[in-house]
């Protein structure tokens, strides 16, 4: 339940936070590429979601009272968990807008019975077992229980890199395939506001 928190809590963040940057925000410095912009507000994501990360494993360790058998690494567990998270909804909601979001809880459905942690893999549908590697939350949940359970051969730090694979897609999306995205996403994010629904 701890990684459902930090995904839940990303995609709450992207809904709170706003994802683009007003030009009348930066009235000093007009001059901000988009990728500057891209990157300095994610700063502020990535700092409230360590903030969630650090309450969640902390609140794990302290109230809920939970053995871990190497809470430090549960704590730095958490705060990678939390700064892919974020990297990952941010740059959804900031590239797809709307539809961004509604791709963030799709993909929450699919990660609570596809990622193992719920159920185990071997009495999932094969289907579920085919795409598991390739969902975020599995690498989170498998690194989340090799911090819990005790480190084995690794399998912490294979878990966290495999997960900080998925930032390279993120960011590639946000740094370089968002740009051509910027202008549709206007015209699309004004037709939706003029439609006074969302």
């Amino acid at each position: 339940y701890m990684v459902l928190a930090l995904w839940v809590g990303a995609l709450l963040m992207t809904v709170a936070i706003r994802v683009d940057v007003k030009a009348d925000v930066l009235p000093g410095r007009p001059d901000l590429t988009p990728a500057q912009q891209y990157l300095g507000r994610y700063g502020i994501f990535a700092l409230v979601g360590l903030a969630q990360a650090s309450l969640v494993t902390t609140g794990l360790i302290l109230f809920v009272q939970i053995e871990a058998r190497h809470p430090v690494l549960l704590i730095l567990t958490g705060w990678i968990i939390s700064i892919v998270f974020t990297l990952l909804i941010y740059t959804a909601v900031a590239a797809f807008s709307n539809a961004g979001k509604a791709l963030a809880v799709l993909l929450l459905v699919v990660q609570i019975s596809g990622s193992g942690g719920a159920y185990p893999l071997a009495v999932l549908p094969q289907w579920f077992r085919q795409i598991s590697p390739f969902l975020p939350a599995t690498h989170a949940i498998d690194a989340v229980r090799s911090a819990i359970a005790g480190v084995y051969g690794g399998d912490l730090w294979a878990s966290l890199g495999l997960l900080c694979l998925f930032a390279f897609p993120a960011l590639l999306i946000g740094l370089v395939l968002r740009r051509p995205l910027i202008q549709f996403k206007r015209g699309l994010t004004e037709a939706l506001e003029s439609t006074k629904l969302m």
